[in-house]
């Protein structure tokens, strides 16, 4: 069964692998944070942005005043979890009654979210085919300004805050499902998440590990757990130690007491060539070659976009000479380069050959610009 795994490193339908490669690619700086007490010179910046995506991204006291200082400072956050409301509670400095909700949770197979004027429907899929699931959204009447909305069986809820925090900015976004590999791939996705970024821009984009950030399990994080107030003091820390060690002797000693002959069993099979046909399965099932090129041209005018303001929508005298100028290219190649880009991206008949011939040569222009 698919589930909300949220590894960004990971492959399966509903990890971050893709919206993280796509990010590293797109912007000039990117960080990647293993945490945030382990290196803490990103409290130091300004004009700078933190990327933190979770399934539930529970935060205590500790962490709540490092992202409070890091937005204050005049840098940029947004978090985007199923559980905002506990994330709001801790960052935002409103008087709010204990026992107001800031956030709720309804069932359904589909939500409509909302870009710019325009909705689009979003579903969790269990092996692409829609399923029941908890969909968080806002409580209105906040002490923050609700930008974002989701429709619910045609009801609308805010599902996106926006929070101006001393010389930075906060966001918080209650659906992380966009960002996962399943959804990310497509247009209406790519292009809501592409928006929502848009709203933090930075000169730096650091990206928050979730399996080594936050704790994203359902109950307390460390921060507020009685182990934080063990290795808080430096005897009852070293107890602790001494304890898992002893633990851990007796539990080997007992083992080898116990160790019986191990039988000889039957290697298993080598599942690599099954686990890569599953994930090109997961990625291609609903596409053609001319979709991967699409989606690879797409990041390409990104790239161009971003890094060398051109605009290559327009492929024209002006942008060639525009592009030969900056990108310090000859012109014949630039145009040559691109109408077969063009022909490629509209041809319903590529193969394999065809497909691995285009990504040599965008690869080859990517290493040719300065």
């Amino acid at each position: 069964m698919w589930s909300e795994t949220y590894n960004d490193d990971g492959v399966q339908p509903y990890d971050l692998s893709l919206f993280k490669g796509v990010t590293q690619e797109s912007v000039d700086e990117f960080k990647v944070l293993k945490g945030l007490f382990a290196d803490t010179s990103y409290l130091e910046s300004s004009g700078n942005t933190m990327i933190y995506i979770a399934g539930y991204a529970w935060i205590d006291s500790a962490e709540a005043a490092l992202f409070k200082q890091y937005v204050e400072n005049g840098n940029n956050l947004i978090i985007s979890s199923k559980s905002v409301g506990k994330t709001l509670r801790f960052l935002d400095d409103c008087d709010l009654p204990d026992g107001q909700k800031l956030s709720s949770d309804r069932e359904s197979k589909s939500i409509e979210i909302k870009d710019n004027e325009a909705y689009f429907r979003l579903s969790y899929d269990q092996y692409n085919k829609p399923s029941i699931h908890s969909w968080t959204y806002f409580e209105d009447e906040l002490c923050v300004e609700t930008t974002g909305f989701i429709k619910i069986d045609g009801a609308e809820y805010p599902n996106l805050i926006e929070q101006e925090m001393g010389d930075g900015k906060l966001v918080l976004h209650s659906t992380p499902l966009v960002f996962t590999n399943y959804h990310f791939r497509k247009d209406s996705v790519f292009n809501y998440v592409n928006n929502l970024i848009s709203k933090v821009d930075g000169n730096t984009y650091y990206y928050l590990e979730p399996g080594d950030g936050p704790s994203q399990s359902n109950g307390p994080s460390i921060g507020e757990s009685p182990l934080k107030f063990i290795l808080s003091h430096e005897s009852l820390k070293w107890a602790w130690y001494l304890t898992l060690f002893l633990a851990f002797v007796y539990i080997i000693n007992s083992m080898r007491r116990k160790q019986k002959a191990i039988p000889v069993v039957t290697l298993p099979q080598n599942q690599t060539a099954a686990y890569l046909d599953m994930v090109y399965r997961l990625f291609r099932k609903e596409g053609s070659h001319r979709d991967i090129v699409q989606s690879q041209v797409k990041l390409l005018q990104y790239f161009l976009r971003n890094k060398y303001n051109l605009n290559a929508h327009k492929l024209n005298d002006e942008f060639y000479d525009l592009a030969s100028a900056k990108l310090k290219l000859d012109k014949n190649y630039l145009e040559q380069f691109f109408k077969q880009l063009e022909r490629s991206r509209y041809n319903s008949t590529l193969n394999d050959s065809d497909l691995l011939r285009v990504d040599r040569e965008i690869t080859e222009f990517y290493k040719r610009c300065p």
